[in-house]
């Protein structure tokens, strides 16, 4: 049975940081490939989010860096608001005998009790869970095993914090900064060839 990471996220940009944690995913957890899912409507963040076509394009350059990671443009290519749910739904069908392992930050885990039928979103995946600066282990631990007690599978992914973040990468383009540390060279000149964020 394959084993597929879903990293799913704004990407408003995707940057090392993003990069970084799919990879580590990929090795601690021996999973076949990453699909990076940018969203295409989401119901939580809009503003100042870049057109979900440049997210998407920007994506599918990032993810060039390594052959197991893989733009999707499942959510992108939906009208309406997108909801994990039937993104998840949606994937299953696709890949029937495949097992799905959902790629967070500590953040959004925290924010899972949010989603939109979130029972079922846990029984469709598994959740890997990254650390984040500014949230507590003891908070994401209790939270993980609050979620394994209602039959959620949990996992949490051990790897450094990296100091970078997409509202960084959107400032130092806005500033005409050097973008390259934060995002791939490719990524760094789509966005200074489009004008994104300011650029």
């Amino acid at each position: 049975m394959q084993k597929i990471g879903v990293f799913g996220g704004s990407f408003n940009p995707i940057h090392r940081g993003h990069i970084a944690m799919a990879l580590c995913a990929l090795d601690a957890f021996s999973l076949q490939k990453m699909l990076l899912l940018p969203t295409g409507n989401p119901p939580h963040k809009r503003e100042g989010l870049a057109d979900k076509r440049d997210r998407l394009e920007m994506v599918r350059l990032a993810a060039l860096e390594d052959a197991r990671l893989q733009a999707c443009d499942l959510e992108v290519t939906r009208g309406g608001v997108i909801y994990t749910v039937d993104t998840l739904h949606l994937l299953r069908a696709r890949m029937p005998d495949a097992s799905l392992y959902y790629l967070i930050g500590a953040d959004t885990l925290l924010d899972l009790h949010t989603w939109r039928h979130v029972d079922e979103v846990l029984s469709l995946t598994s959740f890997i869970v990254c650390g984040r600066p500014g949230y507590g282990s003891e908070e994401v631990i209790s939270c993980m095993d609050t979620l394994r007690q209602s039959g959620a599978v949990m996992y949490w992914l051990d790897m450094p914090a990296l100091d970078i973040s997409a509202t960084m990468v959107r400032a130092l383009a806005a500033q005409k900064g050097p973008l390259e540390k934060a995002v791939t060279a490719k990524v760094a000149a789509y966005i200074r060839n489009h004008a994104l964020y300011g650029a």
